[in-house]
């Protein structure tokens, strides 16, 4: 059920599924992955003592705002 909230709610899991079944996985198979890979955070939130931070982990995967969200973040 984690997953299927994080896919729904999620804005970097529901991407990361979107683009895994834009690249032709079965639904089953991308959820799978969705489900890995917060399986993969949760663990190393728990080895490193930290909270989750959704800009950390948007750095850590390489994800950047364009310029126009920049502005409408700023004014």
């Amino acid at each position: 059920m984690a997953t299927m909230v994080s896919i729904k709610y999620n804005e970097q899991m529901k991407t990361f599924y979107t683009r895994l079944k834009a690249n032709g996985k079965h639904s089953t198979v991308a959820q799978i992955a969705v489900m890995r890979k917060l399986i993969v955070i949760a663990h190393s939130l728990y080895k490193n003592n930290c909270e989750y931070d959704a800009e950390v982990y948007k750095k850590a995967c390489g994800i950047t705002q364009s310029k126009s969200e920049n502005k409408e973040v700023i004014a």
